[in-house]
């Protein structure tokens, strides 16, 4: 399961693996690449950016996230979705979470706000990444 649906180059994106049966004992597990290739990007829309991200905490047990998604781009921007994902002090992923913000299409110029409660697996969140995703409307009319 992968929460961001294009990851860029240098880019980190959250993912999840599912296991039919129960592993047996572990220590860690190592996932490595075995090639790349080059994505369609299709009606994606990449011209998003998240601002002034702000975490609070309210507990040990949840943080409440805010920020914005401004459109920086040509076009107006559809399904507009934020990918959050906390780390801890080790950099390790401790809690992932989809969202839409306030308002999920965004025209050329504007931009929309966020918040989202993240519920750690693990210890305290030491920082907070969020990636905007969305969608762009075809000029080309049938």
């Amino acid at each position: 399961l992968v929460a961001l649906d294009l990851v860029d180059v240098e880019e980190r994106a959250p993912f999840a693996v599912l296991f039919g049966e129960q592993p047996g004992k572990f220590a860690r597990y190592q996932v490595f690449p075995l090639r790349a290739v080059p994505a369609y990007v299709g009606s994606y829309y990449r011209d998003l950016e998240v601002s002034d991200i702000e975490s609070v905490n309210e507990g040990y047990a949840s943080y409440t996230v805010t920020g914005r998604v401004k459109n920086i781009g040509p076009e107006e921007a559809v399904q507009v979705q934020v990918v959050l994902t906390a780390y801890d002090s080790l950099g390790r992923v401790v809690a992932t979470r989809k969202i839409e913000p306030d308002y999920n299409v965004v025209p050329r110029g504007g931009e929309t706000t966020f918040t989202a409660l993240l519920a750690p697996a693990g210890g305290p969140v030491e920082r907070v990444v969020a990636e905007a995703q969305g969608r762009r409307i075809s000029a080309a009319q049938p």
